[in-house]
Parts: structure tokens; sequence; C-alpha cells
């Protein structure tokens, strides 16, 4: 019997990697809800996947930024996928590869039926680049949620916080300050997941 593992004021019974995918016709076929997480290639998605779901090696975090190439599933509690696209940026992929890569992401945003939304990472310390902003206006631009969350808090003192987060605020439009989370210290993780959970419940009856 798997242990229940409690991250924020979520309880994790179960976590599983359940495919890649390189194509939509290779989704998971159990329809459930899904929420995708997107960012730059080295902006620490693989690391606070693990954090979220109470695991240290479930995401495999490479040492070589944009190694991930596929839509990778994994699914918790048996109710809902967290999905880990490609880093945006693609390192160490060639220009072929990269545009082929794009155009699965664009269509799963696009298409997916069961997509409730996508978080996308930026970096506390790096801010944003151009790609960061085109990515998001064209996730705004296709009708999908966004949640922008800055990563790695426990890289910065607390002036660079408050300054860089009113930065990402003002730079990306939002309404409210973004979450700020910690993969190394645990911190954030309960009020991402209280979005998470909220966006994956909002369709149900």
């Amino acid at each position: 019997m798997s242990q229940v593992k409690t991250v924020g004021n979520f309880n994790i019974f179960s976590a599983k990697f359940v495919k890649s995918a390189t194509s939509l016709s290779q989704l998971p076929e159990e329809r459930l809800p899904q929420i995708a997480f997107l960012g730059r290639s080295n902006v620490g998605k693989s690391s606070l996947l693990n954090a979220l779901m109470g695991e240290k090696n479930l995401v495999k975090v490479s040492s070589t930024p944009g190694k991930t190439q596929e839509i990778n599933f994994f699914c918790v509690n048996d109710a809902f996928y967290l999905v880990d696209l490609p880093g945006v940026g693609y390192a160490k992929v060639g220009i072929e590869k990269r545009e082929k890569m794009a155009s699965f992401i664009r269509d799963y945003v696009e298409r997916s039926e069961d997509l409730k939304g996508v978080i996308y990472l930026v970096d506390i310390r790096r801010g944003w680049t151009a790609m960061d902003l085109v990515t998001v206006e064209g996730l705004r631009e296709s009708k999908c949620p966004v949640l922008i969350v800055a990563s790695k808090k426990d890289k910065v003192n607390q002036s660079e916080l408050r300054e860089n987060t009113k930065l990402i605020q003002k730079k990306f439009e939002l309404d409210a300050p973004p979450i700020v989370v910690s993969s190394l210290k645990k911190i954030g993780l309960d009020l991402l997941w209280n979005e998470i959970l909220l966006s994956v419940s909002e369709n149900e009856e």
C-alpha cells in the first residue's frame, strides 16, 4: 500500500507516470482533467512537478536543459493529470525538431478538450524573455487559462523578491502578484495546489 503524502494542504494517495506523447493520437485515453506546465528549459519545471507530487525522481530532472522532447503525463490520485511540456527554447534541439515540437504543443493547447489550464513558470531571478512574453500571449489568444508562477524563490533575497515580483506582475499584465514558489524549500506549493484543484474541479457537475 502506498504511503499518503501531504503537500501543502493536499493529500496525495498516488502519483504515477502514465505515458509520453509526440502526437495528439498518443494522448491518454482516460478522459481526466489536465493541467500543463510550461516555461523556459532551465526554469525548474521538473523539480516543481516532483515537489508538488511529493516525489524526488518521478519527473526526470536533466542536467541538460531542453532534454524533454515529449509531452509527459502524470496521474495524481487517479483523478487528474499534471502534464510536463517540453521547455520553451528547446536547448540542444535542431531547428526542424524545435518547429515540430512547437507545432505539437500548439495543437495540444488548442485542441485538447481535457486541458484545463497552463501553469507558466518564470525564474524569479531572471524575470522574462521576449520568448516568454510571446508564448504567454499565444496561450491567451488560444483562450487557454494561464497562471504565471515565479520559481526559485530560495535564490533571491527579500528586496529582489519584492522588486522582481512587481516587475513580473506588470510585464505580464496580471491582476495580482504571481505565486512565488521554491521546489527546494517547499514554499508556495499550498497556494499552487489550491489553484490547480480549483481548475480541475471547475467543470465538474
